[in-house]
């Protein structure tokens, strides 16, 4: 009876596992999307090039964000 115990126990927490990466997984495809569409916004904002150092900050500023929001995934 042990035995069915341990084998039902142990194939619950895979399947709770696999979930766990699936949804890290769809975390980080979210935050790559939100990053590409924040640079896009960034270089259709800022496209003269007069506002060079602008752009910069918004594509800083938009890959913080993306590297805490991987961070916030990963957690």
């Amino acid at each position: 009876m042990t035995r069915k115990w341990i084998i039902i126990l142990s194939i619950l927490v895979l399947i709770n596992f696999g979930f766990s990466l699936r949804s890290m997984a769809g975390c980080k495809s979210d935050c790559r999307d939100a990053y590409e569409s924040e640079v896009q916004s960034c270089k259709d904002q800022y496209d003269d090039p007069d506002d060079a150092g602008t752009l910069n900050m918004c594509l800083d500023n938009a890959r913080i964000e993306y590297q805490s929001c991987i961070a916030e995934c990963e957690n």
